[in-house]
C-alpha cells in the first residue's frame, strides 16, 4: 500500500505528486502561496482574523498575507493558517455564495477540514467539508465577490495551484 506524497505540498496539492511508501508521512505544515486560474494570488484581508471582507484574489505577486500555512491533518485532508495564525473556515461547511469563508477560527474544527483533490499539471480542486469545491469567482483577479462553496463539480474556475 502507498501513499501520496507531494514535493512542495501538503498531501496531493502539488504538481509533483510521488507514490511513496506507507510507512512515510506527509509534511505537517508548509508555507504555501495560494493561485487561481487567472494567475492571481489569494491574500487574506489583514493577514487574518476577520469575519467578513476575508480574502481576496487580485494579487499578482506574493507578499506576507498571500502566504499560508497548510497543516496536514491527514495524507489528503488539511487546514489552512492564515499570516496571523487564524484558520480558513468554510461557513456552513460549504454550499454557499456569500458569506463563505472566514478567517477567525482559533482552533480546526469541522468546518476548518479541506481536502484535496489533484486534478493534472499542478492543478487541485479544494473540496469543503460539506462535499462542495471552493470557486475563485471569474478565475480570481476580484476583491469582491471572491469566493463561492456551492459547486458540485470541478470545472475552470475551481482549480487552484499550490505554490510551496
Amino acid at each position: 500500500m502507498s501513499r501520496l506524497l507531494c514535493a512542495g505540498a501538503v498531501a496531493a496539492v502539488s504538481v509533483a505528486c510521488l507514490a511513496t511508501p506507507a510507512a512515510a508521512a506527509p509534511p505537517t505544515t508548509m508555507d504555501c502561496s495560494i493561485q487561481t486560474r487567472s494567475g492571481h494570488y489569494v491574500t487574506a484581508v489583514d493577514g487574518g482574523g476577520r469575519a467578513t471582507d476575508v480574502v481576496r484574489t487580485d494579487a499578482t505577486t506574493v507578499g506576507p498575507t498571500e502566504r499560508f500555512q497548510l497543516i496536514a491533518l491527514t495524507a489528503t485532508t488539511f487546514a489552512v493558517r492564515t499570516p496571523k495564525k487564524n484558520y480558513i473556515s468554510v461557513v456552513g461547511g460549504g454550499g454557499r455564495t456569500a458569506d463563505v469563508i472566514r478567517s477567525n477560527a482559533t482552533t480546526v474544527g469541522a468546518n476548518e477540514k479541506l481536502s484535496v483533490v489533484p486534478i493534472a499539471d499542478g492543478w487541485a480542486a479544494i473540496r469543503t467539508p460539506s462535499g462542495n469545491y471552493l470557486t475563485a469567482v471569474g478565475g480570481g483577479g476580484r476583491r469582491a465577490d471572491v469566493v463561492r462553496s456551492d459547486a458540485t463539480k470541478i470545472g475552470p474556475d475551481e482549480r487552484f495551484k499550490f505554490n510551496c
